[in-house]
């Protein structure tokens, strides 16, 4: 299996492992600290914030293009005075991120700053003009553009972008990338129960300081609907400046799990850290009716999408998927799933639709690195119509009727758009690299343009399904049971649509999610639908009847020639 990033039209902004990079502001005191951010480390000519000597320390000031107040930084700039020698910042929207980081580059700006308009910072693609970009390029989130943005404005904010390392005497460091995590962000408690559940508590930690450091200990707390539950501290080790250690921890787990977990590791040592933004990293868990990989929100008790990608721009279709399989899935029942999607520059999704499917991982293998995807085979389909501009925002999208899964089959829990500009939710604040290494299981595929795959980093999709217990009742008032024949069929098929009135439309799709054939149909009277199938090839198809007054009906039909 091809695992690998499968277009170029955006690629994911990772942090790096190997060095500790920072967006941080250094003044005005009272805003002092880091900042979540992404960085353009793939657009060609950027430079490599791993390497130290490519840190850069400045003034920020916002570009002018002339055109208005907050100016978007889309033609020449005509404030070059004020931008030369500091770091540029600017707005996101309107065009691209490579064109704006271009013409604060032109101005003299050391370095850009954009300011995502639409909450956290998300991966960059360079477009048309990033490849001649040669000064970093990060992006902050909405939030913290509005915090620092008086201070811009009076020319009070210092910031520093690109690697500490050895900059501080004093500087341990751990991340999502170091610290172990849980196989999974949520699960059903009982499903969690019958597995043995446990978590695999630790960390690595990192000396970035100039000083070597005796004493290091790791502690972490875990909380169980606010209720600690777990504290422990590891052993105390010492790390030579630039090397690292591995802290262990007792294992995490629970007679019975439910509810909401909140997990914190903190890093200490004798020596005040000098730099002690990174010192603590969390994870969540919630045992529910929930299953998901994303950080879940401890609010909604949803999987949070902190990015929205695709992996080919202008790609007819684009798909992403969480992976899932139990040795008592038999007692669960899938109703939906959580997803989000957002549209470039902040554009209207009103308008736009989202398909939930479910897709069976028929090929038979033993792990992700002997996985193949030769046979993957779409077993349910819902529907989400954007009625107004919910962009970036988790939304639910329920199946047609729930589907009833079986004990240790591979499942995919997919989030489709077949638009060519949509892009899905996912998460980068979870790093499963090592965790997947380790168990050698998937953690999720997605689709590009029929192609299956996954990307190169540690982002993984944050579609999350929604399990009730088997012997849970679901009220399916709006289903219709329609019987047609026959079935297999050649080349004729026959739908008996008697009592049915107004209008309907009618989609084919083959088992591998494709669509094949649609229709719109008028009804009326005794009236039994016809359809020639001779474009069809032998096979197996989904057939999705969905009425103007609400009902719907889903059938299976064989072609056999």
């Amino acid at each position: 299996m091809k695992k690998s990033l499968l277009g170029c039209g955006l690629l994911l902004a990772a942090f790096s492992a190997e060095a500790q990079i920072t967006t941080y502001v250094l003044q005005p005191a009272a805003l002092e600290g880091a900042l979540e951010f992404t960085w353009a480390d793939n657009w060609g000519a950027t430079p490599d914030l791993n390497d130290p000597a490519n840190t850069i320390q400045g003034f920020a000031a916002f570009v002018d293009d002339g055109t208005e107040a907050d100016s978007l930084g889309c033609n020449t700039l005509v404030n070059n005075a004020e931008l030369d020698g500091k770091i540029a910042v600017v707005y996101r929207g309107t065009c691209e991120f490579g064109l704006k980081a271009l013409n604060a580059q032109d101005a003299g700006a050391i370095g850009v700053v954009i300011i995502n308009n639409q909450g956290a910072p998300v991966a960059m693609g360079s477009g048309t003009n990033g490849p001649s970009v040669t000064i970093p390029v990060v992006m902050i989130s909405t939030d913290a553009g509005a915090t620092l943005y008086n201070e811009i404005l009076a020319g009070n904010v210092e910031m520093l972008i690109g690697s500490v390392q050895g900059v501080y005497e004093f500087n341990l460091h751990t991340s999502s990338e170091l610290a172990s995590i849980p196989q999974y962000s949520a699960m059903p408690g009982p499903l969690a129960n019958a597995i043995n559940f446990s978590v695999n508590m630790g960390s690595w930690i990192k000396n970035f300081g100039s000083a070597d450091q005796s004493g290091v200990t790791v502690n972490c707390v875990v909380t169980q609907n606010g209720t600690e539950v777990y504290n422990n501290t590891s052993d105390a080790g010492s790390i030579l400046s630039g090397d690292s250690a591995f802290f262990a921890l007792p294992a995490f787990t629970q007679a019975t799990w439910s509810g909401y977990y909140e997990a914190t590791y903190t890093v200490s040592s004798p020596n005040a850290d000098d730099f002690p933004s990174d010192d603590t990293f969390g994870f969540n868990f919630y045992a529910g009716d929930l299953f998901a990989y994303g950080r879940i929100d401890p609010t909604t008790f949803q999987p949070r999408a902190e990015q929205h990608v695709r992996a080919t721009l202008n790609a007819p279709s684009f798909m992403a998927c969480s992976y899932f399989s139990h040795p008592n899935a038999s007692g669960y029942k899938v109703e939906g799933i959580y997803t989000s999607a957002s549209k470039s520059g902040g554009a209207s999704m009103d308008g736009e639709v989202l398909e939930a499917r479910i897709y069976e991982w028929a090929d038979a293998f033993t792990g992700w690195n002997d996985a193949t995807t030769n046979n993957i085979v779409l077993l349910q389909l819902g529907e989400y119509f954007y009625e107004e501009d919910l962009g970036a925002q988790v939304v639910y999208v329920p199946f047609t009727e729930t589907f009833q899964m079986e004990d240790n089959k591979k499942y995919l829990f997919c989030s489709y758009s077949p638009s060519t500009d949509v892009f899905l939710g996912f998460g980068e604040s979870l790093d499963y690299t090592r965790l997947q290494a380790e168990l050698d299981q998937p953690i999720y595929l997605m689709n590009d343009n029929g192609t299956w795959g996954s990307f190169t980093d540690a982002t993984h999709t944050t579609v999350g399904a929604k399990m009730v217990p088997a012997d849970v009742s679901v009220n399916d008032v709006d289903r219709v049971e329609l019987t047609p024949y026959p079935n297999p069929t050649a080349n004729v098929l026959r739908i008996p649509l008697k009592g049915m009135s107004g209008a309907a439309t009618l989609q084919v799709f083959d088992l591998s999610g494709a669509l094949v054939m649609t229709d719109k149909i008028a009804l009326g009277g005794d009236q039994t639908l016809t359809m020639d199938l001779q474009g069809l090839a032998n096979g197996t198809y989904m057939f999705r009847m969905q009425f103007a007054n609400g009902q719907r009906s889903d059938f299976r039909v064989v072609v056999t020639k």
